[in-house]
C-alpha cells in the first residue's frame, strides 16, 4: 500500500478526533431519556463502558478515513477497502476496555461508511459539506461486496444484541447465514435495504442517511444556534428524531404500540419546548424515570442516530 502523506494522516486524524467526540458527547447528554447517560446507568451496562468504547473505535474510524482519502487519489482500489471487515474488527475491539454488553454497534454500522466518505471528500479544505459527504457515502455502500455483508454479518452475530428477532433470510442467529449470503450474492447495501422498513439504522445505510441529514443535522444546528448549548441541542435532536421515526430496538422487543406511544410523549414534550423550558426538562426527567421503570424501555437507535448527527456537525466544522 501507498505510504500515507502527511496530508492525508491530518486529515484521517480529523476524521477520528470528530467520531470520538462525538461519541462521547452523545452518552454524555442528560437526561437523554431511557439510555445510558452521565448520571444514569443500566444495570448490564455502565456510561463509563460508553466512553471506552467511544475511545476504541478511533483507530478504527481513522484507518477507513485513510484508505477512502487512497480511494480519492486512485492510490487503492475499492476490493482493498475491506469495509466489513473493518467494522467487524471494530465490533470486536470495542469490548476491550470493559467486560459487559453491547455498547455502540449501531453507531459502528453508521460511523464506518461516513469515515470513508470523509476520506473520500478530503480535497475540501478545512471541512466537508453534506453536499460531498452524502453522495460518497452513497458510493461507498455501492462498492460494497458480499464478504463485506457476511463480515459484517459476523460482527452483529458476535455480540448478540438484544431485540434482534427473527427474519426469513439471512438471520445471523442461524448457523447458515454466510451460505444464504454467498448463494445470493448480496452486497451491503443489498443487506441493508433488505432490513431497511424494520431498522432505523439499515434505512440510513441504504438510502444516504436521510433521517441524520434531513432531520437531526438541522435540528441540531438550529438549537444549538439559539441556545448555545450543546448539551440541550442534543437532547432536543434526539426527542425530534424519536417523535417522527420511531425507534427500531423498542419496536422490535416491545411491538409497534409501545414505539408509537414513545414517540408521541416525545411530541408532546417538544410541544412544551423540550430541553430548553423548565417545564420541557422536568418532562424529560419524568419520561427518563417511566422508561427506565417499564420494562428498560431504551430507544437506543435513536441514541445511534444522534451520534451520527454529532459526527456530521463535526465532520462540517461545527463546534461545541
Amino acid at each position: 500500500m501507498t505510504p500515507y502523506s502527511a496530508e492525508a494522516r491530518t486529515k484521517a486524524n480529523f476524521v477520528r478526533m470528530c467520531g470520538e467526540l462525538a461519541c462521547l458527547l452523545e452518552v454524555s447528554a442528560s437526561p437523554k431519556p431511557g439510555n445510558v447517560h452521565r448520571f444514569s446507568d443500566f444495570a448490564d451496562l455502565r456510561y463509563e463502558d460508553f466512553l471506552a468504547s467511544s475511545v476504541s473505535l478511533g483507530y478504527w474510524l481513522e484507518s477507513l478515513a485513510l484508505k477512502g482519502y487512497l480511494l480519492s487519489c486512485d492510490q487503492l482500489s475499492w476490493d482493498k477497502l475491506e469495509l466489513g471487515l473493518t467494522i467487524r474488527s471494530a465490533v470486536e475491539q470495542s469490548k476491550f476496555f470493559h467486560t459487559r454488553g453491547n455498547t455502540n454497534l449501531g453507531i459502528i454500522l453508521l460511523f464506518s461508511p461516513l469515515a470513508v466518505a470523509a476520506g473520500l471528500s478530503a480535497s475540501e479544505n478545512p471541512f466537508l459539506s453534506l453536499e460531498c459527504l452524502i453522495p460518497n457515502v452513497q458510493k461507498v455502500m455501492a462498492q460494497t461486496t458480499v464478504q463485506d455483508s457476511i463480515h459484517v454479518s459476523e460482527g452483529i452475530a458476535f455480540l448478540s444484541p438484544g431485540g434482534l428477532g427473527k427474519v426469513a433470510k439471512y438471520d445471523v442467529t442461524r448457523s447458515g447465514f454466510r451460505e444464504e449470503l454467498l448463494a445470493d450474492n448480496v452486497n451491503l447495501l443489498q443487506l441493508m435495504s433488505q432490513c431497511s422498513e424494520r431498522d432505523n439504522i439499515c434505512y440510513e445505510l441504504s438510502n444516504g442517511f436521510p433521517i441524520v441529514v434531513q432531520t437531526g443535522f438541522p435540528t441540531f444546528r438550529s438549537v444549538l444556534e439559539s441556545s448555545q448549548d450543546i448539551n440541550l441541542a442534543t437532547i432536543n435532536t434526539y426527542l425530534t428524531i424519536l417523535s417522527k421515526y420511531p425507534d427500531s430496538l423498542i419496536k422490535r422487543k416491545f411491538g409497534l404500540d409501545q414505539a408509537n406511544a414513545i414517540s408521541q410523549r416525545a411530541s408532546a414534550i417538544l410541544e412544551i419546548g423540550g430541553a430548553t423550558t423548565l417545564e420541557g426538562r422536568r418532562e424529560i426527567e419524568a419520561f427518563d424515570i417511566e422508561l427506565r421503570e417499564e420494562e428498560k424501555l431504551n430507544p437506543g437507535t435513536t441514541a445511534d442516530l444522534v451520534a451520527a448527527t454529532l459526527f456530521l456537525h463535526f465532520l462540517t466544522g461545527g463546534k461545541l
